[in-house]
């Protein structure tokens, strides 16, 4: 089905180059996290900050793309102070369905398993003037797209992850925290407990594994905030399932002493 797919969204050279050279595409670029090869990764496209801190993207949900015919596209603003999700739109392409391909004939694919082509040529196309229009309303820039690794944070500062797992022989982390460090400080960024959560915190026939790892971190180009992608992993098909957050931080303000109650 996948070939097939990608035979029918191939019309002809010419279009792609014709495309290629008039310049239209003006959206995000992607940015992709994990291992391709293995089909284990998610794609992001940052679209930009605002001068107060609200962070946008797109996510496209290789999840789904892996175990069927779906393309999903989740676009979100973030105000990373408070982590509140201000605005966001699910947009599908279902080619699972009877005859949907064939409004699709004249797209052209590429070499890029998610796609990156479709994205531009058809969800860019068709949603991305909605999506300018809202950028503009929460005055949101286009800044620096890449994703920094973690190493990259100042000199000073560190970053350490920590979690509990429900016993020794468990898969499944029941609390995970993220703090930063600098000398003689530190500051709370991220609490993950089930507990609180509607997440299971045993074992069962739905659960069986559960993870969180950081995988960088995108930066404001108005100040020192940073918006901190983490990847909460489940048991999935073949592969666990990937579902990328955010975690918005300042890297100078809200430090304590070290020994402060938390």
């Amino acid at each position: 089905m996948k070939s097939y797919l990608k035979a029918i969204l191939i019309n002809s050279f010419f279009l792609f180059t014709f495309y290629s050279m008039t310049g239209q595409y003006s959206g995000p670029k992607s940015v992709v996290i994990g291992d391709v090869s293995a089909n284990n990764y998610q794609v992001i496209y940052p679209l930009g900050w605002s001068e107060n801190g609200v962070f946008a993207y797109i996510h496209q949900d290789i999840n789904v793309l892996g175990a069927t015919e779906i393309y999903f596209y989740t676009v979100i603003f973030q105000n990373t102070k408070n982590n509140e999700i201000l605005w966001a739109k699910y947009i599908k392409y279902d080619f699972e369905i009877e005859g949907n391909l064939e409004n699709f004939k004249n797209y052209v694919s590429d070499d890029t398993l998610y796609n990156y082509a479709f994205f531009k040529q058809a969800v860019w196309d068709s949603y991305g003037q909605d999506i300018e229009d809202k950028l503009k309303l929460y005055n949101i820039e286009k800044a620096d797209s890449n994703l920094h690794k973690i190493t990259n944070l100042p000199k000073d500062i560190s970053l350490k992850e920590s979690e509990t797992k429900n016993d020794s022989d468990s898969e499944i982390s029941v609390r995970y925290n993220i703090k930063l460090f600098k000398p003689h400080k530190f500051k709370p960024v991220y609490n993950y407990d089930c507990t609180k959560m509607e997440d299971p915190c045993d074992v069962n026939e739905s659960i069986w594994y559960r993870n969180f790892t950081v995988k960088g971190y995108f930066k404001s180009p108005f100040e020192n905030q940073i918006a901190i992608l983490v990847f909460k992993e489940t048991n999935g098909f073949e592969e666990p399932y990937e579902y990328p957050f955010f975690v918005g931080t300042h890297l100078e303000k809200g430090f304590m002493d070290i020994g402060c109650k938390q």
